[in-house]
């Protein structure tokens, strides 16, 4: 069960909090110093901080050729957002619903969306609003309108900043000056978040290097032998039944009987342990409709045999099959897991009728079934020995050090780019203990505290990613973000070039029209996320 302690003490804090903020706004103290209430959060605003913003703002030219860079930004990340959105909107039939995402992950909030970390998720979120709104700021004085304050968002400590401009002024700016408004904020956070990544590949991940060579634990599958016997995430495998293990192909080749319990000798958390696991190659998904689910075969289970033919590991089965033909009636043997014995017992099926390869990948994906393609019986299912997937260190850390090591074209290019973006949901950011204790820094980190190194490291990432999402979230066009009021405005260019003729305020009702469509359009495609998946 989780420890709750933690959460009661944040929430007692929180109440503490507000409690003395109602007290301090019934005695207008609040009111004197400029701050404002709002819940729990208070907005402190100040005058103090615009001669430092002005002092920022004197390099306009400079100022001005970055806006024009920040637009362009804009632009690309805008299409490439709504490229992405309209791609998941077509892939929504095929989500199970139990897999569908959640109204806490589309939010990224530290505390609420379960991916974030909380500290190093607020450290993010604060530097993304600070960057964000401080550049806004910049370009307002660049363009000769009015700060009117600069103030800090706290919850108990500070969440965020915000510049507050004269909006009457930026208004009635012209388009340009009020476009580079619009356009720094997220563009400095896409630009930051880049920044941070390279930092976080390129000075800190290629600098560590792994303590051993051996296997690392990277999935862990419910209810497969490695599940029951308590190995998980991180561990670091050395031996399994006196046998040593220095490679992943090591592991994959292990040869004991299936349903023997071996001992595995693994680190974790720098301790060396171990544990005794039911041998055999697990089966960790099993596809509705196809031979095993039809056969009865679940998750879970060990497949010990088939076509007469005992299986050890992945090698094996795959060598069975191969002298399978589809549609054909084989014998099988399955473990299954008894819970009161806490042993693997024979499953109640000794027959399957295989499935066709060639129809499973006419389904699936036709473009693979080509005059080389041999059709033989085929399962539906996934398999991991033992119920672990395994990774070599050095594998993990080109994931996190060199995303783009395969990358040869722009499809693979923007897969890559969308797997370092999903590090959080592959167990690898932020990199803790156990993972962290597998690796040292080297090189030009040398040196540094091993603590230090991983705290910094994760800032990056967390940095980066909070301000990509920040970035990329503002620049959808969909009014109030700043992507939306960019649309606006060149909507009403493209207006005024096709409509010569109309007045002002047809003008205006032609752009509010579609600016306010396009906001539904773009929300649409986001809510399609949360429901499609639920009603299909």
């Amino acid at each position: 069960m989780a420890d709750v302690s933690p959460w009661l003490i944040l929430a007692a804090i929180i109440v503490v909090w507000a409690a003395v903020i109602i007290t301090l706004r019934k005695k207008k103290y609040l009111a004197n110093k400029g701050v404002s209430p709002y819940g729990p959060f208070i907005m402190w605003r100040t005058e103090g901080g615009k001669k430092f913003i002005d002092w920022l703002s004197r390099p306009a030219r400079f100022w001005r050729a970055y806006a024009g860079v920040c637009k362009a930004i804009c632009l690309a990340v805008a299409i490439f957002i709504m490229a992405l959105l309209m791609w998941e909107a077509t892939i929504v039939p095929r989500i199970p619903d139990d897999q569908a995402p959640t109204v806490q992950m589309m939010l990224g909030i530290p505390g609420i969306n379960p991916v974030i970390p909380i500290v190093f998720g607020i450290i993010g979120l604060v530097v993304a609003i600070v960057v964000h709104e401080f550049a806004h700021g910049v370009l307002t004085r660049v363009g000769k309108m009015t700060i009117k304050s600069l103030g800090l968002i706290l919850l108990v400590v500070p969440m965020g900043a915000f510049v507050e401009p004269d909006e009457q002024q930026i208004a009635s700016a012209d388009r340009r000056r009020r476009s580079s408004v619009y356009a720094v904020g997220p563009a400095t956070n896409v630009l930051l978040a880049i920044l941070c990544a390279l930092l976080f590949c390129g000075a800190f991940m290629a600098s560590a290097e792994p303590i051993n060579p051996n296997p690392v634990v990277v999935n862990e599958y419910k209810d497969t032998p490695a599940y029951y016997a308590g190995l998980g995430y991180g561990a670091q495998i050395m031996e399994i039944g006196g046998v040593p293990v220095a490679t992943v192909q090591d592991f994959n080749g292990l040869e004991f009987g299936p349903g023997t319990d071996v001992t595995v000798s693994y680190y974790y958390a720098g301790s060396l342990e171990s544990s005794s696991v039911t041998a055999g190659l697990a089966l960790v998904d099993v596809s509705e409709g196809l031979a095993a689910d039809q056969a009865g075969l679940e998750p879970g289970m060990i497949l010990a045999m088939l076509n007469d033919t005992e299986i050890h590991n992945q090698p094996d089965l795959q060598a069975a099959l191969n002298q399978t033909q589809p549609h054909t009636e084989v014998s099988v043997r399955a473990l299954q897991y008894d819970s009161g014995s806490g042993a693997y017992v024979l499953a109640p099926i000794d027959s399957i009728t295989l499935s066709s390869r060639k129809d499973y990948y006419m389904q699936v994906d036709p473009s693979l079934v080509n005059e080389s393609f041999v059709d033989h019986g085929f399962l539906g299912v996934n398999t991991a020995y033992m119920g672990l997937g395994v990774s070599s260190p050095d594998r993990i850390l080109q994931r996190v050090a060199n995303p783009y090591a395969y990358a040869d074209d722009p499809s693979s290019f923007v897969g890559s780019t969308l797997l370092f973006m999903a590090l959080p949901f592959q167990g690898l950011a932020p990199i803790e203990s156990p993972l962290a204790d597998l690796f040292v820094p080297s090189g030009i980190m040398a040196g540094v505290p091993d603590n230090l190194f991983w705290f910094v490291s994760n800032c990056l990432y967390w940095i980066f990613w909070i301000n990509l999402m920040v970035g990329m979230t503002n620049v959808l066009p969909a009014v109030p973000l700043d992507g939306g009021y960019l649309f606006r405005d060149a909507v009403d260019v493209v207006i005024q070039k096709v409509k010569k003729g109309a007045s002002e305020k047809d003008r205006a009702r032609y752009v509010a029209t579609i600016t306010y469509l396009l906001a539904i359009f773009v929300f649409m495609l986001i809510f399609w996320q949360l429901i499609g998946p639920r009603l299909l």
